[in-house]
């Protein structure tokens, strides 16, 4: 018993004198690589900031509002009371929500947030909500699986993907994406570069069975780095 309450004493009395940590973000920094990223792209091309998960632990708001400052043509959230939050503290950009929940589709649209649709259920949950809300072409984002294997739609949802979004005028597609697994990796070149060829493939399958041509993008960080 006295030893256990010499080791509470002691482990108390180091308890005391941690102090408290900040954490410093230079938004400076964030600028040089911001547009150190920009520099690798055409001029045309636009950028988008994923500030999901309090912009990686340090804190959305002010991430948000400083890449606002410098240009970024879109902001992304994982979840719709992220991209909530976002808007409550004035950010204009438009915001996709990468993975909205069937749940969150009326409260993504109260908002204006813009999902990121990745499978037939998601897609058709959220084309009711919006046609209950009586909105005309509603924007969102189509997601293909090219590799990744966590979202995405798969090449035999082509042609339930054009029977939900042709038959009527809800939703306007924005942009079809896909996600790069390995484009840090030089030993996954090849399995990349088969990435970006399935990609290809799926976006002109995709415009074609909707009559027009959203915007494409697929590189996340190291993509620009390595596939510009």
């Amino acid at each position: 018993m006295c030893r256990h309450r010499n080791f509470h004493q002691i482990a108390q009395s180091q308890m005391d004198s941690i102090k408290e940590t900040t954490l410093e973000i230079n938004l400076g920094a964030l600028g040089h690589n911001y547009h150190f990223l920009k520099s690798k792209l055409k001029p045309s091309t636009k950028f988008l900031g994923v500030v999901k998960a309090f912009a990686y632990g340090s804190e959305s708001v002010s991430i948000a509002k400083k890449l606002e400052k410098l240009g970024t043509d879109y902001l992304a959230v994982a979840y719709a009371k992220e991209g909530v939050t976002l808007k409550k503290a004035g950010i204009q950009l438009p915001i996709m929500v990468l993975h909205p929940q069937p749940v969150n589709c009326a409260e993504i649209v109260e908002h204006g947030l813009e999902p990121c649709l990745y499978s037939p259920g998601i897609l058709r949950v959220f084309l009711e909500t919006v046609k209950a809300t009586g909105q005309k072409a509603y924007p969102v984002h189509l997601k293909f699986n090219t590799g990744l294997n966590r979202l995405g739609f798969g090449k035999a949802d082509i042609k339930e993907i054009q029977r939900y979004l042709t038959n009527g005028t809800f939703l306007r597609v924005t942009s079809l994406f896909s996600h790069l697994a390995a484009s840090e990796d030089p030993g996954e070149t090849a399995f990349t570069h088969g990435q970006i060829r399935a990609f290809q493939k799926r976006a002109g399958e995709m415009e074609r069975a909707l009559g027009y041509a959203p915007f494409r993008h697929v590189l996340n960080t190291s993509g620009i780095i390595n596939f510009p």
